[in-house]
């Protein structure tokens, strides 16, 4: 019995030594492979071979990295590089129907600011509207906003030009007990210069010539309007043509 049993331990014991030693064996051939497992590899599969090479190697020996040979290659680094010219069948469609080689109109970019600040983007539309020679034309404010005038009352004859400025509620606004701006001409004899916010304008007339007066060049006024009130702008008499009240602003 006790001979058995020392048997049976001498073959277990040979058996570990053989395992310990296939052990042994498969790491050291690990360790000798080990460089090859950090290696990126390609395959090429081209019936009936097959092709299979390293690009580049993450751990090279020594642990310095070949940078000569890892970096991109650049376009302009290319030798005689072979352009595949376009197919005969892709011309002829682009010739004959382009608008498939073209992007849609929406994708383009529209805005006429395309590097603009949020100030700028955010900013109301500027606008302008006229009122050439004699009649009548009004305008409400769609925001609140700053408003500038520019006129010219031309005549040889009486003639007037008023501009009028009314709340939401129809009531007009008043200035010193006046319109916003009135002007009235008798002749081109006489010095009649408008009245602004209440104010005569001195400068709006000039003096041509003895006895002769006539508008000044590039009058302009300036004034703040609230969202919803209204502008009544009026040329009659015997205004030339060539009369004008042109306003302009964000707030139209």
């Amino acid at each position: 019995m006790i001979s058995q049993k020392c048997l049976a331990k001498r073959s277990l014991t040979s058996r570990s030594g053989l395992k310990l030693w296939i052990a042994l064996t498969l790491l050291a051939a690990g360790f000798t492979a080990l460089p090859e497992l950090f290696a990126a590899k390609i395959e090429f599969d081209i019936f009936p071979a097959t092709t299979t090479f390293n690009v580049e190697k993450l751990n090279p020996d020594g642990g310095v990295i070949n940078l000569e040979n890892s970096q991109q290659t650049s376009t302009g680094e290319l030798k005689n590089p072979n352009v595949t010219p376009v197919p005969d069948f892709l011309v002829k469609i682009a010739a004959e129907f382009p608008h498939i080689f073209t992007l849609p109109a929406s994708s383009r970019p529209i805005s006429s600011m395309p590097n603009a600040t949020i100030p700028e983007v955010m900013r109301p539309p500027f606008s302008e509207t006229s009122l050439e020679g004699k009649g009548e034309k009004e305008l409400v404010a769609l925001r609140d906003g700053t408003v500038t005038l520019r006129l010219l009352l031309s005549t040889y004859a009486p003639a007037s030009m008023e501009v009028h400025l009314y709340d939401a509620d129809g009531s007009e606004v008043w200035f010193k007990g006046s319109s916003l701006l009135s002007w009235h001409r008798p002749d081109s004899m006489q010095n009649a210069p408008l009245q602004f916010k209440g104010t005569v304008d001195p400068d709006s007339m000039r003096l041509d010539g003895p006895g002769d007066y006539g508008p000044a060049d590039d009058l302009s006024y300036s004034f703040d309007i609230k969202e919803g009130q209204k502008l009544v702008l009026k040329t009659y008499g015997n205004a030339e043509p060539r009369s004008f009240i042109k306003v302009s602003g964000s707030a139209f």
